[in-house]
């Protein structure tokens, strides 16, 4: 949801801490159509999806936050310098934050703010400007669907495939390794603009990117110009990134209903045409084709997954031509059928060779040629 660069959510009116752009209630969409400039060109991955089993994470213990590899997840530190354990400060209201392991290369901790659950071109240009002012990390905030009673929804991307897409974003970021770092929502919801901006220079941070239409701060108090502000009265630098706009002729399509399609780049609007099927349209948002992950475990022999299977969002019913990409970088055409209660790979029981990985993904490039 949100639906600014960094994914900005809109909390529907809850007096709560607020990190919003445009809201993301559901709501019919209307054609929509605006000139952009060219689209990024899209990225081939060139690296392979290594699978690796789901991590059981345990419960956060004493209101810490955690560098993380997943949204929503506590869980040990990605990308870590030592093994040694965490710094924790206490702040002045009391609460206990770790904080965020130094850069490798010893330089300024530099954090996007967003909800980065589609890793879209827009939050790549994030991660980008982050680059340029020092070491780069996604912030983000664990657990608000729960806190605020949302719907739990399947991830655009899945846990297992976010740090194959950093890699991707590497060439863009100076040769720089792009971080995460998750901070449990609960922790934060009530805090002032002010004291989010103090908490974050407490654990660590000097410089702060976010999108033009951010919003922080308990009853959404904070716009992007408080930002700029409280970052020069607490002496963190802070760069602020306009929108990119999403559409290019052709892609003025109706979305079903439930699913906004807003006029720039969002995870909404990527999560509004997976639901259309329109994932050429997904891919240049995305500024690369959308991968799905399936767990192996349960899959028929014939290349039929269960959609319980599914770790992120799969597109709708239909037929899609689709690539397989190995753990060691191969890539295999296939025609990927999505159901109501399955996604078929036809030849995958052939071609696997044998793969005994817990988990396939499967990259959707546009419709199957008999669709």
């Amino acid at each position: 949801g949100g639906l600014a660069l960094g994914a900005f959510v809109h909390f529907r009116g809850v007096a709560a801490f607020y990190l919003s752009g445009s809201h993301d209630r559901a709501r019919v969409c209307k054609r929509v159509w605006m000139p952009a400039p060219a689209a990024a060109p899209l990225i081939v991955a060139s690296t392979s999806f290594r699978p690796r089993p789901q991590r059981r994470v345990g419960p956060r213990v004493g209101g810490r936050s955690r560098v993380g590899d997943g949204m929503g997840a506590s869980c040990s530190t990605s990308g870590a310098t030592s093994a040694a354990p965490p710094d924790v400060i206490t702040t002045a209201a009391g609460q206990k934050f770790e904080r965020i392991p130094p850069a490798e290369d010893g330089g300024k901790i530099v954090v996007a703010l967003g909800k980065f659950d589609a890793m879209h071109r827009g939050h790549a240009e994030l991660a980008r400007r982050a680059s340029k002012m020092g070491a780069p990390i996604l912030m983000s905030f664990g657990g608000m669907a729960e806190v605020l009673g949302w719907e739990e929804k399947l991830p655009v991307v899945a846990p297992e495939d976010r740090a194959r897409v950093l890699e991707m974003w590497k060439a863009a970021c100076e040769g720089k390794t792009v971080r995460e770092h998750v901070i449990p929502f609960a922790d934060i919801r009530r805090m002032s603009p002010e004291e989010f901006v103090s908490t974050l220079k407490d654990i660590g941070v000097g410089g702060v990117v976010a999108g033009a239409n951010y919003r922080f701060g308990f009853k959404a108090a904070g716009t992007a110009d408080t930002l700029k502000d409280l970052g020069e009265k607490l002496g963190v630098d802070v760069s602020i990134v306009d929108l990119l706009p999403a559409n290019e002729p052709g892609d003025e399509g109706v979305y079903p209903a439930g699913y906004e399609n807003t006029p720039q780049v969002s995870s909404t609007r990527v999560r509004a045409c997976l639901a259309a099927g329109d994932v050429e349209q997904a891919a240049r948002l995305l500024g690369r084709h959308h991968s799905l992950v399936l767990r192996v475990a349960g899959a028929g022999v014939d290349g039929r997954f269960p959609t319980s299977a599914a770790t992120n969002q799969y597109p709708a019913i239909g037929r899609y031509a689709a690539i397989v990409v190995g753990a060691d970088g191969g890539r295999t055409p296939t025609t990927a059928e999505v159901t109501d209660r399955e996604i078929v790979l036809e030849g995958w029981g052939e071609t696997n060779g044998g793969n005994d990985d817990a988990n396939v993904c499967v990259e959707f490039v546009g419709p199957a040629a008999d669709a």
